[in-house]
């Protein structure tokens, strides 16, 4: 039985015919939407714009990074002007807070001028080699996540374009029922005034009327529902439309109108590498998906985090180099000098308790990583072969809706010659019709639930956007324009501008 089992996992993919087009016309008033449509508009709503502005702002760590490899400059004196500072002869003048203490000796200073400029040079060893390896891991981290972030927003713009697509079908079907409710209440309605049948039989009609009734208004209910969801995952976000004349509204996508006689086929022959088992779906999992990836750079940001903490035990200083001029007259302290301090400022924490605390909050930040690593490694590996089961059952699914199908079908081919007899009513006709209606339907959930279960396959081997580039569904290519107001270098050459043509405005 084994063997068997591991046999068949291992077979191709079959491929299903996809459901006979119906003669059903698009449903519902408002914008046409499509899978194709459904799934570049979700590459381009606010949880995107969001990853992509978050990528952006993990490139200042870059910067953040410089400060342990640029100088700092304190210029506290650019020039001080000393005027007729009396004194006895011999006597001497300090200023500290200007010359460092140099004395200046002479009968009443008539004039000094100081300069002196200050650079501090970093030594910090930690910093230097591990500041800038961790800025860049982050960016890595941060562009997986926006992989992420599209990832699973065009798996919830699938469910939801087929949940609303579905909901759309089953609204066919209440309106159905809803008619042949009011059909048989008024053929018992008729057989009670002929004393055919009691009074509880004609008030049973008349309940399950009201209840088919019910029935399409809370159809209608969760197809609005469910279109207002699809609307907040399709809607584009403001920022990647041009900002110019009326502001743009923030409002939710929708409604939608949907085409029930298109397949939105997930076709995955366009897929190069697709797995012909579970265990190469599991393989490719481990190998490629995101999260797992992540925490690989997880862990080795936290092992850089405990090198840069074991690396501070040589400590934090300065360099210093200052550089001096002041100008006397020659009878008040002669000519220029120039004079230049040059030294060392050196900080070696042995003793310093913080520094051994983060040193082993560092190595156990590793030992975290390494458990999330090693959970996610296992979460992947059952994901990938939960997707494989749920595509196999879902292909056996849509193989029985289709048999029922095609069992109500014939058994409307058989009402409608019993018709033609006079062997039948058309209020079973109407019962056949509406038990086909609701073959119909199942069999297009079958179908949906099908296409999400490729979607999910693709997702968990993460080859669901590299499934979209070779479908040739692409964000729109727009980019983040802020609602800003021209600069001020705009401005300035507009105002300048020549007017060669006459009647020219400028702005």
């Amino acid at each position: 039985m084994g063997r068997a089992q591991e046999k068949s996992d291992s077979l191709p993919l079959p491929t299903l015919i996809p459901p006979a087009t119906d003669p059903t016309p698009a449903v519902g008033q408002g914008q046409a939407i499509n899978l194709p449509l459904a799934l570049s508009k979700s590459l381009a709503n606010v949880r995107t714009v969001q990853a992509v502005l978050n990528t952006r702002t993990s490139t200042v760590g870059r910067f953040e990074a410089l400060k342990h490899f640029v100088p700092m400059a304190n210029l506290p004196q650019l020039f001080v002007g000393l005027q007729n500072a009396s004194g006895r002869d011999g006597s001497g003048s300090i200023f500290p807070d200007v010359t460092g203490g140099t004395l200046f000796f002479g009968e009443g200073l008539v004039h000094a001028e100081l300069n002196r400029a200050n650079l501090f040079f970093p030594l910090d060893p930690s910093g230097q080699i591990t500041a800038l390896p961790i800025a860049e891991e982050g960016i890595r981290a941060k562009l997986l996540m926006e992989e992420l972030v599209r990832r699973s927003q065009v798996e919830l713009a699938a469910q939801g374009y087929f949940e609303a697509k579905r909901l759309r079908h089953a609204a066919l079907t209440a309106n159905l029922a809803r008619d042949y409710a009011a059909a048989r209440e008024a053929r018992v309605e008729r057989r009670l005034r002929q004393r055919q049948v009691h009074d509880v039989e004609l008030t049973s009609a008349r309940v399950d009327n009201t209840k088919s009734r019910v029935m399409v208004e809370e159809v209608e209910r969760a197809s609005r529902l469910a279109q207002r969801r699809l609307g907040q995952t399709l809607h584009t976000s403001r920022l990647l439309v041009p900002q110019g004349g009326e502001p743009v509204s923030v409002k939710l996508d929708g409604p939608y109108s949907f085409d029930l006689a298109a397949e939105d086929l997930v076709d995955l022959d366009l897929v190069a590498d697709l797995p012909q088992s579970r265990e190469e779906a599991v393989e490719m999992a481990r190998r490629k998906r995101v999260e797992v990836r992540i925490l690989i750079i997880g862990l080795n940001i936290a092992r850089l985090g405990e090198r840069r903490d074991l690396l501070r035990l040589l400590g934090l200083g300065s360099l210093p180099l200052g550089l001096s001029f002041k100008n006397t007259t020659i009878a008040n302290g002669g000519p220029a000098t120039l004079g230049t301090i040059f030294g060392t400022l050196y900080d070696v924490p042995v003793v310093d308790i913080g520094f051994w605390s983060n040193v082993r909050r560092a190595r156990l930040e590793v030992v975290r990583s390494q458990l999330d690593l090693e959970k996610v490694l296992l979460e992947v590996e059952e994901d990938a072969g939960n997707a494989w089961d749920r595509l196999r059952q879902a292909e056996y699914e849509y193989g029985q809706k289709q048999r029922e199908e095609a069992l109500t079908v014939e058994l409307r081919e058989r009402s409608g010659r019993m018709l033609d007899q006079k062997q039948a009513i058309p209020l079973d006709v109407q019962e056949a019709d509406l038990a086909l209606s609701q073959a119909q339907t199942n069999r297009w959930t079958a179908w949906y639930n099908l296409q999400l279960a490729r979607l999910d396959l693709l997702r968990s081997t993460e080859m669901l956007l590299d499934y979209l580039r070779d479908a040739g569904i692409e964000a729109p290519p727009q980019v983040i324009v802020a609602d800003a107001k021209p600069s001020l270098w705009h401005r300035l050459t507009c105002k300048i501008r020549p007017a060669h043509t006459h009647g020219e405005v400028n702005p």
